[in-house]
This record gives C-alpha cells, structure tokens and sequence, in this order.
C-alpha cells in the first residue's frame, strides 16, 4: 500500500472557509474518484495547517485515479472555487510505501 501525504498551509485564519469551501465542492467528487481519505486531520500546534492522507495499492493506481480526478468537470469546478478563495498557500506532498 502506497500513503500519499499531502500537508497544506492556508493563509492565517482562512482554514475553515477553506474546508467549508472542500465540503460544498470538493469532497464528493475526490471520494468518488479515490476513495475515503485515510486520514483527514487539521493540525493542533498550527491553526493555518492541515494535512490529508490517501491510500492507493501502488504509484500506477495513484497515477491513473489523479489522472481521471484531473480530468472530472466536478473536480475543476472545485479547483476553480479554490482558486479564487486563494486560501491555501503551500503544499507539501510524501509518498511512503507501507510494508
């Protein structure tokens, strides 16, 4: 199993609206395509951070679940709203292999 970590930083105080942004858009159509998040957590020690987790049995199943979340008209509507709320400032991505 392959866990791809993705940790984001919002701008300060812009976390919830972020999330309430990802609930109203984003979600339904990133389950539809990859499934339940592993892991779903918003940071403790930074208000501005959080941090999703996703499972894919190896790297060709990542690629092409991406691929296609990449290419679902519901997914770009989402990304469209994200980038116009412009609340997410960075994002850091670890693939780590589970044995």
């Amino acid at each position: 199993m392959l866990i791809d970590i993705r940790i984001y930083q919002t701008k300060p105080g812009m976390r919830e609206e972020h999330f309430e942004l990802f609930e109203k858009y984003g979600r339904g159509p990133q389950t539809r395509l990859l499934g339940e998040p592993y892991s779903y957590v918003k940071s403790i020690e930074d208000p501005n951070e959080f941090i999703l987790m996703w499972s894919y049995d190896d790297l060709a199943d990542r690629e092409a679940k991406r691929e296609l979340m990449w290419e679902d008209p519901d997914w770009q509507t989402y990304v469209t709203h994200s980038k116009a709320l412009g609340a997410v400032v960075s994002q850091y991505n670890k693939l780590v292999e589970c044995v």
